[in-house]
């Protein structure tokens, strides 16, 4: 209980102290009255968002590429080539093997 006490006393005057952290959505427009630098710092932290974002996709294609290369290679080197040869990867195997 005491623990529980100290991290809500904690959490509401970290909240109540950073009075910028309650910003609305139109919070660009208000910094954008002011000469102070907040607006382009915003601008710039917007920028920051979206490449985390985006590195984190890339970094997850990159991964996922990499496994299925790496499952392919392993699959392969066991004998198992002809999963890779059937008729669901390569459509044309399916016709010609139908007019034989």
């Amino acid at each position: 209980m005491n623990r529980t006490l100290k991290s809500m006393a904690f959490t509401t005057l970290i909240m109540a102290y950073s009075s910028n952290a309650w910003a609305c959505p139109m919070c660009k427009y208000a910094l954008e009255a002011s000469d102070a630098p907040e607006p382009k710092a915003y601008m710039i932290s917007i920028l920051f968002m979206m490449g985390m974002i985006s590195a984190l996709f890339l970094s997850v294609g990159v991964l996922l590429w990499w496994v299925s290369k790496q499952e392919k290679m392993a699959l392969t080197a066991a004998g198992y080539q002809h999963l890779f040869d059937n008729a669901g990867s390569q459509p044309y195997l399916a016709k010609a093997k139908a007019e034989h």
